[in-house]
């Protein structure tokens, strides 16, 4: 099936099945881990981070990112 026919099918289904596929197609990316680049960038950003909080939630992003959702 392709990317064409998918969104067909979707566009064919009632509102609240569509939420669902959005729901789903949102949550896509928390489940890949992120590319060298973009842990690098997440990690300097980290270490730049003068308010200890905002270092904490990026740490975290940064694991998260690193081994991805399972």
């Amino acid at each position: 099936m392709t990317a064409a026919q998918i969104m067909h099918e979707i566009d064919c289904l009632p509102p609240a099945e569509q939420e669902k596929v959005v729901r789903f197609a949102r949550q896509l990316p928390s489940k890949q881990p992120l590319s060298g680049v973009e842990l690098t960038a997440l990690a300097q950003r980290m270490v730049d981070a003068t308010d200890p909080a905002a270092a904490q939630s990026l740490k975290a992003d940064l694991i998260k990112g690193f081994y991805a959702d399972d």
